[in-house]
């Protein structure tokens, strides 16, 4: 059995709130739950009561080989969690600067 630690939906239309859970990596994501490991409340304003969470308990299933969603392990990184299994943001795009078309590149001359 694959077990990944995801975020559940519940609360009201536009008022959102997430339980962090350890679930089978088959179950919908409302589902049936392994077992409960925290909330989130990204409405609330008080920044230690947004994210709350059993940290040894999450440290425990990453160390049986459970897979973090992106953003559990964005959330489990700020709140000090350290583990292999956590992923590191991925790396955007370079953005590639063209200059317009009728502008040539400015040439600097040495004065010597």
């Amino acid at each position: 059995m694959s077990v990944k630690l995801r975020l559940k939906r519940m609360g009201r239309t536009n008022h959102a709130f997430f339980r962090l859970n350890a679930m089978d990596a088959r179950t919908p994501r409302d589902g049936r739950v392994i077992e409960e490991l925290g909330h989130y409340d990204p409405v609330n304003k008080d920044q230690s009561k947004q994210f709350v969470a059993k940290l040894d308990r999450c440290k425990y299933w990453l160390d049986q080989g459970a897979i973090p969603s992106g953003t559990v392990s964005s959330l489990l990184k700020k709140s000090g969690l350290e583990h292999k299994q956590l992923r590191l943001p991925k790396p955007g795009k370079p953005k590639v600067v063209v200059p317009p078309a009728g502008e040539k590149k400015a040439e600097t001359a040495n004065p010597a």
